[in-house]
């Protein structure tokens, strides 16, 4: 991708890492399981494919970058109330959000309450698996969603259950240290620097949408993969999909591996594919199981999240999938206006790499034969 400058694209990526180490920003950078854990430790947070096709030449304006950075990860984070939503986020999304409670509650049965009201679930029990999920993508208010998807994923539903993990890791960075998270985004915006308006704005929507979450929201890694299982056991294929991206699959052996990845590709599931892709990126080179598969080079994560994309999943410049790259990695799009697949093709990918990632798309999607497989992974 093109930055403006070479340093502008170092800063904004520098500061994004040592906020993560501060305040645990990244996703993927969950506290390591409790002793006593039986599942296999959780991978180390890797940088994003995409981020090697955006390295350059530096000027010497890193060594002030760096200082700056430095000086992020030192300082102290103080604790505060929870947040109230400004009521301008909800206004100019065009949706009225009442302010709900703290507690848990949804609505009663019978209540007469359409499954869809405006960006946000009024009965999740009546709602379909398309409507949760587009909730999820459009809310202005997660923590009024968290509310309204509680009953239907205590009673066992299994697409209320993953949406709910959804939000909990949508929000982590947030609800850790909202000040903080504040902070680090005001900070950002000082330097002033182009490549940063795009991950203040990231940031910004992150911060609207989870603007009631306070530390004792945030889930340890520990505690997400056992929502993700509760999601996996009631018959979620994408939280299923997520377990093994996160290095806690349901079963640990090559046959169940294998199979998981035979089911994602051939449900056609947009949100089991995405979930599945940073499993089968530099992860699983090497990995027999996976052999003759789209899998274990970088180009193939990236692959499996386009494929995605062209399956239905939302994959615009606000939605979650962007969202995580800029907020969480500091790897945002030129143009506010592109989606995933657009922005991939404005990182400078070298013309080959571009025909053989446009080739393992095409393999997913319209689920060729495994000998094409084989001499796409190869």
């Amino acid at each position: 991708m093109r930055m403006a400058t070479a340093c502008d694209r170092f800063c904004v990526q520098t500061v994004t890492e040592s906020m993560r180490r501060a305040h645990g920003s990244d996703a993927r950078a969950w506290p390591a399981p409790a002793v006593g854990y039986n599942r296999r430790s959780h991978p180390a947070p890797r940088r994003s494919p995409i981020s090697h096709v955006m390295t350059g030449k530096l000027s010497i304006a890193i060594v002030i970058c760096a200082v700056i950075a430095a000086l992020v990860s030192m300082y102290v984070v103080p604790a505060a109330d929870r947040p109230a939503p400004a009521a301008s986020d909800a206004a100019a999304d065009g949706v009225e959000t009442p302010a709900l409670p703290r507690i848990a509650l949804a609505p009663a049965a019978g209540s007469g309450q359409s499954a869809w009201h405006g960006h946000r679930i009024a009965s999740a029990t009546a709602a379909t698996p398309a409507q949760m999920r587009a909730a999820f993508e459009r809310s202005p208010d997660l923590f009024a969603l968290l509310q309204s998807l509680q009953t239907a994923a205590r009673a066992g539903d299994a697409e209320a259950r993953w949406l709910v993990s959804r939000i909990h890791e949508y929000c982590a960075p947030v609800a850790r240290s909202p000040v903080g998270y504040a902070r680090d985004s005001e900070l950002i915006d000082s330097l002033g620097l182009q490549a940063g308006a795009a991950l203040r704005d990231a940031r910004d929507r992150v911060g609207r949408r989870c603007a009631r979450f306070v530390p004792t929201d945030a889930p340890s890694f520990v505690q997400l993969v056992e929502a993700r299982e509760d999601a996996a056991l009631a018959g979620s294929l994408a939280a299923e999909a997520a377990l093994l991206a996160m290095g806690a699959p349901l079963a640990d052996d090559d046959a169940y591996r294998a199979d998981l990845v035979e089911r994602v590709q051939a449900s056609r599931d947009p949100e089991a594919f995405v979930a599945l892709a940073p499993a089968m990126g530099v992860a699983a080179s090497g990995d027999i199981a996976l052999e003759g598969r789209v899998a274990g080079t970088q180009r193939a994560e990236v692959a499996w999240n386009i494929a995605g994309c062209r399956l239905g999943q939302p994959c615009g410049p606000d939605s979650a999938l962007m969202t995580h790259y800029c907020a969480n990695g500091g790897i945002c799009a030129r143009n506010g206006r592109q989606d995933f697949e657009t922005f991939v093709r404005d990182a400078a990918l070298p013309r080959e790499d571009a025909e053989e990632i446009e080739t393992m798309v095409d393999v997913l999607v319209n689920k060729e034969t495994d000998e094409q497989v084989g001499m796409v992974s190869r």
